[in-house]
């Protein structure tokens, strides 16, 4: 899908020890075929059903495997090889951050994909707070948070979801920016966790 969007609005990123800070402006143009790739934990269906809504009423395409995937008894490999092309042919990735999204594979596979290669190759990602968890923003407890994502956490664009809709544009075009930024690195070098075989929820 082509998007075209025109606006100023006020970019903001969580960044550094308590995870934000305000980083001003920004005057965005979009003009081209722009995707992003929804990765959830099954648990959180409901919030991956309500941010596909918020993308699609913002003009914005987007991909996430049907909650009732089932590979058929396909070795792990077919699982991964599935993964990476789904998330390799999107610009962004939307994480969904429940209270155990930290400890399923098949996110974790999918962050992997999205912080691997330069510039040009990587994608940019949002991670979103969900109202499931028992911490916040502010005070979040790293023992329940994806290691790869806090490995990168100045590259990576954190928001709640409580104020997800009215700010989904800003923060896409953020991730897509420091996707597109050379001085920040991305590190992932963490080793993933084992996709099983058969249903790629099955973890």
């Amino acid at each position: 899908m082509e998007v075209f969007f025109l606006a100023c609005v006020p970019l903001v990123c969580f960044h550094d020890a308590s995870l934000w800070s305000h980083c001003g402006w920004s005057c965005t143009v979009w003009y081209y075929s722009m995707k992003v790739f929804i990765s959830y934990h099954r648990a959180d269906t409901r919030y991956r059903r309500d941010l596909g809504r918020i993308l699609s009423e913002h003009g914005i395409d987007y991909y996430a495997v049907p909650e009732d995937a089932d590979f058929n008894g396909k070795k792990n490999e077919t699982i991964r090889a599935f993964t990476c092309r789904r998330v390799q042919r999107c610009d962004v990735l939307i994480c969904l951050i429940g209270k155990d999204t930290y400890s399923r594979p098949h996110v974790d596979r999918e962050i992997h994909t999205a912080l691997k290669g330069n510039v040009g190759k990587r994608l940019g990602i949002v991670a979103v707070y969900l109202p499931t968890r028992n911490d916040s923003l502010k005070h979040a407890d790293f023992s329940t948070l994806s290691p790869k994502l806090l490995d990168n956490r100045d590259y990576v664009v954190w928001a709640n979801w409580c104020n997800l809709g009215q700010n989904i544009e800003s923060l896409i075009q953020e991730a897509l920016d420091n996707a597109n930024n050379p001085r920040i690195q991305t590190n992932h070098s963490n080793p993933c966790m084992p996709i099983k075989s058969k249903v790629y929820y099955e973890n």
